[in-house]
């Protein structure tokens, strides 16, 4: 096993830990996966608690889904995996996990698709929630298709989210981007009513987005 595989094994459980301890999964939920290269992807195996994972209980796979190394199964999940490493060829990393706070919007009929907070415009754009799929069936791979292309960070209904970087941590910013946010829109809906920002600020942060942070990946805009 080279340095590279033992370093990646390490972030994912540490990953985990922290996904487990901050709510964002709970029980066996949840799957994280890294692109070891183009032959080999490095994932979360089917069954066990994230948060209590070792290096050794991970799984490599190949791009189509048979194991390579490991004792344990994949998750079943890992289809959602898979598609994003073959349509987004950049793409280094994925993590799928369970927001409460988006799930909770979901389920009352709101998405992460407005101009809220400039958090929204210049790190998310328009978070897509792609149409309910059956849980580790080839549905669900098949719901996120036309979205994973346009963008990093797509919502399951009634399931989780998605979210996708070219390294193990931008994938995790996303992910707690997407919670924060939906946190915030949700403290707000309890008190009145959520404007968006002005189309001159929507403006001016897309600017942002591209001049100041050098943000060029794929992105919904407002």
């Amino acid at each position: 096993m080279t340095n590279f595989e033992q370093q990646q094994r390490r972030a994912i459980v540490a990953l985990g830990a922290r996904l487990y301890q901050r709510g964002l999964i709970v029980a066996g939920e949840g799957n994280i996966s890294i692109r070891l290269d183009e032959k080999r992807i490095l994932a979360t195996p089917s069954g066990l608690c994230k948060g209590e994972l070792a290096a050794t209980d991970l799984v490599v796979i190949d791009p189509e889904g048979r194991r390579l190394e490991g004792e344990l199964a994949p998750s079943s999940e890992i289809k959602m995996h898979l598609v994003c490493y073959r349509e987004r060829p950049e793409i280094r990393a994925v993590i799928h996990a369970h927001p409460p706070t988006c799930l909770s919007l979901m389920l009352a009929g709101y998405g992460l698709d407005r101009p809220i907070l400039a958090e929204s415009v210049v790190l998310l754009g328009k978070v897509p929630t792609a149409p309910f799929a059956l849980p580790s069936t080839r549905e669900v791979p098949e719901s996120i298709l036309p979205f994973i292309r346009q963008t990093d960070a797509v919502l399951l209904d009634r399931h989780g989210s998605l979210t996708l970087g070219t390294s193990l941590t931008a994938a995790l910013f996303l992910l707690e981007t997407l919670e924060q946010v939906a946190r915030v829109y949700y403290g707000a809906l309890q008190v009145g009513t959520v404007a968006d920002l002005p189309e001159a600020a929507i403006r001016q942060l897309t600017a942002l987005r591209r001049e100041r942070y050098g943000l060029s990946g794929p992105f919904i805009p407002f």
